[in-house]
């Protein structure tokens, strides 16, 4: 009986945890998509699209994931790759 009711606490409490805010959600993606718009809508409109159409929003959204795996994948090759060996660290 103990252990029944510890798994169906523990099984409540996982529950419980997925539980999600649409609403703080909604929030987030909208204050994303703004800043989005502040910071990559004007690049877009020098290269020439014309601003509020299916194409200059593909740019915004293509400018983004750019930056976003840029900074993913900083890297500054080959100086802080895992195979890269000082050339003077045996040096006397």
């Amino acid at each position: 009986m103990k252990m029944r009711a510890i798994f169906l606490l523990s099984l409540l409490l996982i529950i419980t945890g997925c539980a999600s805010n649409p609403a703080a959600e909604q929030k987030r993606a909208t204050e994303l998509m703004d800043y989005k718009i502040r910071v990559y809508g004007p690049a877009c409109e020098k290269l020439g699209f014309t601003k509020d159409t299916d194409t200059w929003r593909d740019c915004v959204q293509r400018e983004y994931e750019q930056t976003i795996m840029g900074q993913q994948y900083n890297w500054n090759y080959p100086y802080t790759s895992p195979y890269y060996i000082h050339p003077y660290r045996y040096r006397r």
